[in-house]
């Protein structure tokens, strides 16, 4: 496989007159379903290496991380005739922290199959910077940050359990990430054919997902060399509160952002007559990346007079990707296809076999049908991936606060039901019914238990979590004796999973950040029902995910003073949403509810009797290689 070397020169310019090209060799490493596709739709990737040095007089010249290479990878269409093509760059999410693996060469496959050369920008993230403060450490033994990613392929914004609460995070810079998307559109239109590579030079696009969309809508609005098309994916978009991504925030901007980056970092206030045809979606319960910063973003490019399309899915979470067998937001390649279409990007006759595709679940028909097609890319051997036809189970969550979905008027504020997808296999859906203030008893009596029923489906699980409110002997509504009234409801849980041949698995109420006059945790925390739920799940044969007990261990490991970032603790003045500031030790924060999700992913892992849900979940990573995308 060929090595581009391309070097820009110290003025961090991207005119392609000034890129210096060397050649180099190594073997590439795929799996086999990568190796699958490349054989129907696209040659054998090839890495380009952006080497960017910004000039002394420009900001954070003097950060030796900012001459970091960027690795940029095409991926051509396998065309026998060389047939000149789209070309879309595709930038993946992270959070700015990491690189999202499932939004990089998956979606180069997939425009491979509409007949577009495709491209994965590895731009700058904070796990790159971190590299380089590592081997600062080792040359000067210098104090640094380590900011450990959590093993996830969504955006995740937290760091491991014991360094919670790192040190100052330090911008990556914007402008240099808005270069390194410029390099990468001009290395995009240059002419390759010893590859295969031939563009066509005035249909070069852009798709970002998430953190990646933010960065796709900055270059689209700010930068100096633009994308004539631009597509987002669930995007963050504004920097301000309070439906900012805060982590997306944080590790771009650093802690120390002035208060003029907000808006001049945020494409919605920077949309101009120069901003190309856009296509956006996202989904209405997005519980990491709010919805309206779809909506904010559609809502400018309306004032501004651009082209756009905008897709708001009624259900589905954040970092789906190409989503596929998801039963609402999968629709999104093929609403896709059909923009990119009508923009001139895809062959009508290429579109036609997509959508057979996906009517038939076929993908060797579609193949073939695209292949025998008489079009102007007749050439070209192009694989149309269908949907799924594989029923995943889905996962359905009933419980309280704790885990709830928070609005955007609540955030900070966070549950932990958000982020237990980011340890799903994408195809699984979650369904988080958990809901503020509710007990047993009350998430019963006002239906919610029924309208769960009504959804589930034979070999799905049900998540039951409760015990803060069952406590409040006050409210009669919400009571529940954990001596009987709360073990009869529990069963009642139980009993209407398995009558739907679904499968309830029960978690202890995460515990309360409660200390004694000792300065031990309180193990009456909760009162009785951590045992009440023990109890029947033995009777019952119900496997338990004792979150009580893991809690309590989390918070012991971190201690008193650093497990309260677990929860929210905000100063006067500090959030809009909580002016007058909070001290609460029972909801937790973004990091802490990301930490309590990971402890119910690594519970579930580990239990006997939930082995094929454990299947379900993403594979543990090994966060030495956490930054080899």
């Amino acid at each position: 496989m060929s090595i581009l070397h391309i070097t820009l020169d110290g003025q961090a310019s991207v005119d392609s007159n000034r890129f210096i090209q060397t050649f180099d060799s190594r073997s590439a490493s795929y799996s086999s379903a990568e190796r699958s596709h490349e054989a129907q739709a696209s040659q054998q990737p090839h890495s380009l290496i952006l080497n960017s040095t910004m000039s002394a007089n420009q900001p954070g010249a003097s950060d030796t991380r900012s001459t970091k290479p960027v690795s940029f990878v095409l991926y051509p269409v396998h065309d026998t005739q060389a047939t000149a093509r789209p070309c879309i760059v595709v930038l993946p999410g992270g959070g700015y922290h990491h690189l999202a693996e499932h939004e990089g060469a998956p979606i180069a496959r997939w425009l491979n199959g509409l007949g577009i050369h495709a491209a994965v920008l590895h731009y700058h993230t904070q796990s790159d910077y971190t590299e380089q403060t590592e081997s600062d450490v080792k040359e000067t033994g210098r104090n640094a940050v380590q900011a450990n990613p959590m093993e996830t392929a969504l955006d995740a914004d937290s760091v491991s359990p014991t360094k919670i609460q790192a040190n100052s995070i330090e911008s990556i810079e914007p402008n240099l990430l808005i270069e390194q998307v410029e390099a990468a559109l001009q290395a995009a239109q240059q002419q390759r054919p010893e590859i295969g590579w031939k563009v066509l030079p005035d249909q070069i696009g852009l798709i970002g997902f998430s953190a990646g969309g933010h960065l796709a809508a900055m270059t689209a609005t700010l930068g100096t060399i633009r994308p004539h098309l631009l597509m987002l994916a669930y995007p963050v978009i504004t920097m301000s509160e309070p439906y900012t991504h805060q982590g997306s925030r944080q590790h771009l901007l650093g802690d120390s952002y002035r208060a003029e980056h907000i808006c001049q970092y945020s494409p919605d206030c920077q949309v101009d007559e120069r901003t190309p045809p856009t296509f956006i979606w996202s989904s209405a319960d997005d519980a990491s990346v709010p919805v309206q910063n779809s909506l904010s973003m559609a809502g400018a490019l309306t004032a501004a007079g651009i082209e756009h399309e905008l897709h708001v899915f009624e259900q589905g979470r954040h970092g789906l990707g190409l989503a596929e067998g998801h039963p609402y937001c999968g629709a999104w390649t093929d609403l896709a296809a059909s923009w990119l279409q009508r923009h001139g990007y895809v062959d009508e006759t290429v579109l036609a076999a997509s959508a057979s595709a996906s009517a038939s679940a076929s993908a060797s028909a579609s193949a073939s049908a695209s292949a025998s097609a008489s079009n102007k890319y007749t050439n070209a051997q192009v694989h149309i991936p269908a949907k799924s036809e594989t029923l995943f189970p889905a996962i359905h969550i009933a419980g309280d606060s704790t885990a709830a979905i928070k609005g955007a008027t609540e955030k900070p504020m966070s549950g932990w039901g958000e982020y237990l997808a980011s340890y799903m296999q994408p195809d699984i859906v979650i369904h988080n019914h958990a809901i503020n203030g509710r007990s047993t008893r009350s998430f019963i009596a006002e239906g919610r238990l029924q309208y769960i029923a009504d959804q589930l489906q034979a070999g799905d699980y049900l998540f039951i979590q409760f015990g803060h409110n069952d406590s409040k002997i006050e409210d009669p509504t919400r009571y529940a004796d954990p001596e009987q009234d709360y073990r009869d409801f529990l069963r009642q849980y139980i009993d209407t999973a398995r009558g739907k041949g679904a499968f309830p698995v029960l978690l202890n109420s995460v515990s309360r950040r409660l200390y004694l006059e000792n300065g031990q945790l309180d193990p009456q925390a909760l009162g009785a029902y951590p045992e009440a739920m023990r109890a029947v799940a033995s009777e019952t044969g119900t496997p338990l995910v004792d979150l009580f007990q893991c809690s309590q261990q989390l918070y012991r490991e971190l201690g008193a003073k650093e497990s309260a970032c677990l929860f929210m603790h905000l100063r006067a003045g500090a959030h809009p949403n909580y002016p007058d500031g909070i001290s609460d030790n029972t909801h937790f924060s973004e990091q802490g509810a990301q930490q309590i999700a990971r402890l119910a992913a690594d519970a579930i892992r580990q239990h006997a009797q939930l082995q094929e849900l454990a299947k379900l979940l993403l594979p543990e990573r090994d966060p030495s290689t956490a930054n080899s995308y």
